[in-house]
């Protein structure tokens, strides 16, 4: 009976540890689908997470472009042109067939890039 005691007492160890081990995996698991859930709720609920999440993994709220179209009196069809008004005056060459572009080019006017 001595002896088969200590492969008894391993097994039970090793069933134990195993155990904890499993509970301790799944417990990471369900915060892991927990935060996701709360990271993309539309709901306001967790606006501070959601702002957190945004601001590590995208950008910032400080520097996206506001929502807000009724106070610039634009729509939604001008959102991707940028306002030539509030870009600095430049001349510089364009990347791909060194053509003179300027800051009032969306296209480069001899290859067709368009320009960011």
């Amino acid at each position: 009976m001595q002896a088969s005691l200590p492969p008894l007492l391993f097994s039970l160890l090793d069933v134990g540890m195993t155990t904890v081990v499993i509970l301790i995996a799944g417990g990471f698991l369900t915060g892991m689908f927990m935060f996701v859930r709360m990271a993309s709720d539309d709901s306001d609920r967790y606006k501070n997470l959601k702002e957190m999440v945004e601001t590590i993994f995208g950008t910032p709220a400080h520097l996206r472009p506001s929502t807000d179209s009724s106070s610039t009196g634009t729509g939604d069809k001008d959102k991707d042109k940028p306002n030539v008004a509030e870009l600095s005056p430049f001349s510089e060459p364009c990347p791909a067939c060194s053509e003179t572009i300027t800051e009032r080019d969306l296209t480069c006017p001899s290859c067709g890039l368009r320009l960011l």
